[in-house]
């Protein structure tokens, strides 16, 4: 037994972890509401049922193997031999290092166990985060078993290797200065794939074909609005957990550069307050409250990659003009016939923003490595840096688009990705059509009961 797994100094990284379970579990509450609020009344219990099954499948898809690739750089930074396979053999589901009680493993082999462990069900959770906000940019329009698919791949295999690459101090890409703290790379990714599936599953009726009885219009904005703030409430506590709590050291982000907690949430703060004030000049120019509404998020995504690095006034500097580049990607989507006001817009623009600007406020920030080794992956031995953020925001958008384009096309050919009773007239009252079940019951409504 190794009781230095399970000392109070080596358990607080994972009690932080777990407290991160719970706020991205609000924040997923939170996505659910928003985009439930937005649909057709006759589509809630069909957009609800969607995002379940899209987050499950990412989730499943995850726990299976996407944390064994993120861990994939570990190995190759300590040296072992055949590094993937090693931490598959170790990481995947049924692997000794996530099946063993942390007080049961060397800590010479898996250091930091009991946290890792707790790591690995943080990635299980994101992963179905990320995939209920891609099910939110084609909401009312795709076939389930379709969005499953999608899901599943891109918890298992994409989410994880962009993980590999910049998530961490010593992927390809961190380990030589590429900067991330909160998933703006992510948040990268997530937007080419909703391009992708946006552009293939085609706009929902009444949107572009000047329909204005068929438009789709949100049915309840309060449940908007109480999504935006649950999932401004998970983001307080998320935020930290991309990063070290190295008890007698300091805390640290993800890439193992200098940081600290308070003003990791401080930045939080700053981004949500400022970037609400882009908010209310976007209202005014596009005379819609919607953008006003959604500006902290922007926000959010705005200051992502460089929270742990900027000062406050960094931060809230970053994310005022975060709502003006969300605005310019809708506009621009508008103007190419894709449908999808919340996703794209929202990671995309500011996603690219965070990751670009960070260098403003960050260059030459030590970071990489990992403690205790030397050379190539010595602590703190790469710089963050313009050309290897511009490097991060080639590669993620060259990766998202590629892997998507693949992906969402071939399912498109094969099962079919639209699901055709859209467009046979049941495209408000999906609910009843695809499930025999409704989210509001009206008059005359007979209830369905099943063994």
């Amino acid at each position: 037994m190794y009781k230095e797994q399970v000392s109070v100094s080596a358990q607080l990284p994972t009690v932080l972890y777990i407290i991160g379970l719970i706020a991205v579990m609000l924040a997923l509450a939170g996505v659910f509401l928003f985009d439930a609020g937005l649909s057709r009344a006759g589509n809630v219990l069909h957009t609800f049922v969607q995002k379940l099954i899209a987050a499950f499948a990412a989730a499943a898809g995850m726990s299976l193997i996407g944390f064994a690739i993120w861990d994939w750089q570990f190995d190759q930074a300590f040296g072992v031999a055949h590094p993937l396979r090693s931490a598959i053999g170790s990481w995947w589901l049924a692997g000794p290092n996530i099946n063993t009680f942390p007080q049961h493993l060397d800590p010479a082999t898996v250091p930091g166990a009991d946290s890792f462990q707790a790591f690995y069900a943080l990635f299980i959770l994101f992963a179905a985060f990320f995939a209920a906000l891609l099910a939110g940019s084609v909401i009312e329009r795709v076939k389930t078993p379709a969005l499953a698919l999608i899901a599943l791949v891109f918890g298992a295999l994409v989410i994880p290797f962009g993980g590999y690459l910049v998530y961490g101090s010593v992927g390809p890409l961190s380990n030589s200065g590429t900067h991330d703290f909160g998933g703006a790379f992510f948040y990268i990714l997530l937007g080419c794939w909703a391009l992708v599936l946006v552009w293939r599953a085609k706009p929902r009726l009444g949107v572009f074909d000047g329909s204005a009885a068929e438009a789709p219009l949100p049915h309840n904005m309060a449940y908007t609005v109480l999504g935006l703030i649950l999932f401004l409430a998970g983001i307080c506590g998320y935020a930290l957990v991309n990063g070290y709590l190295v008890p007698d050291a300091g805390y640290f982000g993800i890439t193992l550069n200098e940081s600290g907690m308070g003003i990791v949430v401080t930045n939080v703060m700053m981004a949500f307050a400022t970037s609400s004030l882009g908010g209310l000049v976007v209202w005014r120019i596009a005379k819609n409250p919607y953008f006003f509404l959604v500006a902290p998020v922007a926000g959010w995504i705005s200051v992502s990659a460089l929270i742990d690095v900027a000062e406050p006034w960094q931060a809230g500097l970053t994310a005022l003009f975060a709502p003006l580049f969300m605005f310019g990607v809708y506009k621009l989507m508008l103007r190419l016939r894709l449908d999808d006001s919340k996703v794209v817009p929202l990671t995309l623009g500011p996603g690219i923003y965070s990751a670009l600007v960070t260098a403003a406020f960050a260059t030459g920030v030590k970071q990489g490595g990992y403690f205790g080794l030397e050379g190539e992956y010595g602590f703190q031995h790469a710089t963050i840096n313009l050309g290897h953020q511009i490097l991060g925001v080639v590669v993620f958008v060259a990766v998202g688009l590629l892997s998507a384009l693949v992906v969402v096309v071939a399912i498109e050919k094969t099962i079919g990705l639209r699901d055709r009773r859209v467009d046979e007239g049941h495209h408000s009252q999906l609910d009843r059509a695809t499930l025999g079940q409704v989210a509001y019951s009206m008059p005359g409504d007979r209830v369905t009961v099943t063994d």
